[in-house]
């Protein structure tokens, strides 16, 4: 009796534990996100130009977030169409820079490493649902931000945890009023690619402990977002960090199955 118990009590953590990884966090109950949200619009990819990018080149690396994140969001509504979790999923067509500037409010407060740096506004969300004949908005935002991590050596012996001044991915889900109801990540959103590095061989070569962050060139940048993800035939050329983005929305926001007829909704 006791192992039976055991048993099924390991079962029902390890359900807790997949579903705690598998579907984001969910700021309402599921079964009530379900019911709320039927159709869902997926807006372009935001780059909130305000944020925290301390690069000495910043409105360069803002540039290159735009151009490369541009029609993007096609292929994350194919891969939520294909999940069969919502009737339809559509895509907004307008201006991302525009949308932006009227979509993002900069929230009150200073802020910090596990705040999002903005609310959304609600007569914008409103008008965007009604436009578009949709329950809710899921949207994407790339923003600067510092993110206190350790970054280890090739060798693998030392590290230096600072702040590292990043690129982060916010993805959310917001109703009629702009009001969050899903979110991917807590606090500003995943690393997307960090901005900075610890230069290690110049400390050693200068013999000092003392070890000097530098940021990526904006070439090196461009590269970062240009990696294709390989590994899957016909996919080849895809960007890797958008791919891995998607895909972690896609595994994610599954409130329920809707659509019986989605290819991927086994």
């Amino acid at each position: 009796m006791k192992k039976r118990v055991l048993k099924v009590l390991a079962v029902c953590l390890a359900s807790a534990f997949l579903a705690a990884c598998g579907g984001g966090n969910y700021q309402i109950p599921r079964d009530e996100f379900k019911q709320q949200v039927r159709t869902l619009a997926v807006l372009p990819i935001l780059v909130d130009e305000q944020s925290n990018i301390r690069h000495p080149e910043a409105q360069k690396v803002v540039d290159l977030l735009r151009r490369h994140s541009q029609g993007r969001e096609a292929r994350l509504a194919e891969l939520l169409r294909d999940a069969g979790s919502f009737f339809d999923v559509r895509e907004v067509t307008q201006k991302p820079r525009d949308l932006a500037g009227r979509l993002l409010v900069r929230a009150p407060g200073e802020g910090g490493e596990d705040v999002l740096p903005y609310d959304f506004s609600g007569p914008v969300a409103r008008k965007l649902t009604e436009e578009y004949v949709v329950d809710a908005l899921l949207v994407i935002v790339l923003h600067g931000g510092d993110v206190t991590e350790k970054r280890w050596d090739r060798t693998r012996l030392n590290y230096l945890e600072a702040p590292y001044n990043s690129i982060l991915a916010a993805a959310l889900v917001i109703d009629r009023s702009g009001t969050v109801l899903w979110r991917l990540d807590e606090g500003q959103g995943r690393t997307f690619f960090t901005l900075q590095y610890p230069d290690f061989d110049e400390a050693r070569y200068n013999k000092t402990q003392n070890v000097a962050l530098k940021f990526l060139t904006v070439d090196g940048i461009e590269r970062t977002l240009e990696e294709a993800e390989g590994g899957l035939i016909g996919r080849e050329d895809y960007p890797k960090l958008y791919a891995d983005l998607f895909d972690r929305i896609r595994k994610a926001l599954k409130p329920g199955l809707m659509n019986p007829f989605a290819r991927d909704s086994k």
